[in-house]
């Protein structure tokens, strides 16, 4: 009587192969993380390396154009400053010659009301209403009425002020072009910390890089440390994802 054998075939064959089932999709999804976060690393990088770039061209341009504003503010106190000079000068010869006092002291008015600037003439001192009165007649200190007064104490004070000494004076002619200089250096500062960004950006991008070849390798492995190096590849997935929702992001 023939017995027919029975081979039955264990369950630890399907056990074995759900295990890896479940462990190459668990890589799998690590690895899909890992490249998408990787990608949106790299694009938030390029964003904030367009904005430092951005950033660096507005300080330049604003720089360069606070420079101009500077020179010109300069070349403005020097030609008041010339002013302030002949005027005296003129002043100081027209006290010690009475035939020729009245047309220099015509001509210092004239100097220090229609040649120099605003802010030099409000530096000097000088009553506005002077200003006013030898425009409209520029012989004033030659009139013998009550106004001609206003242009004998305008004389009077060019000799007591120094316009070169006048703080006040430079800092007035000098703070359009100090406040373009401050907005420049606060542009350059914001380029300079989106460059920070971007490098922050791509550090992440080295972290995921790194959770990905972790992740890769684990599924060449066919022992228990497999699961050590996945392990692995899974810190590195959660650290990088910790420290990016700690940068500063941008869509713009």
């Amino acid at each position: 009587m023939s017995h027919s054998s029975h081979v039955h075939v264990g369950g630890h064959g399907d056990a074995d192969s759900t295990k890896t089932n479940k462990f190459e999709l668990i890589a799998a999804v690590l690895l899909g993380l890992a490249g998408i976060l990787t990608a949106l690393a790299s694009f938030q990088a390029g964003l904030w390396n367009g904005k430092m770039s951005e950033h660096y061209g507005k300080a330049n341009e604003m720089a360069t154009a606070a420079a101009a504003e500077k020179s010109r503010a300069i070349v403005e106190m020097s030609r008041d400053a010339t002013v302030d000079i002949q005027a005296k000068q003129l002043i100081m010869e027209g006290d010690e010659n009475p035939a020729m006092r009245q047309r220099d002291h015509t001509i210092a008015a004239y100097l220090y009301t229609v040649q120099m600037s605003d802010a030099g003439y409000k530096a000097m001192g000088f009553p506005e209403e002077a200003k006013k009165l030898i425009k409209d007649n520029p012989k004033t200190t030659q009139t013998e009425n009550k106004d001609a007064a206003l242009g004998e104490q305008l004389l009077d004070k060019a000799l007591q002020n120094e316009l070169t000494d006048n703080n006040n004076y430079r800092n007035e002619m000098l703070a359009e072009s100090k406040k373009g200089s401050d907005e420049a250096d606060k542009t350059f500062a914001e380029g300079v910390k989106a460059k920070e960004t971007s490098d922050r950006f791509e550090l992440g991008d080295v972290i995921f890089a790194v959770s990905l070849f972790f992740t890769g390798i684990s599924l060449v492995f066919r022992t228990r440390v497999r699961s050590a190096v996945l392990s692995a590849g899974g810190l590195f997935l959660f650290c990088g994802i910790v420290y990016m929702i700690m940068i500063r992001w941008t869509f713009s």
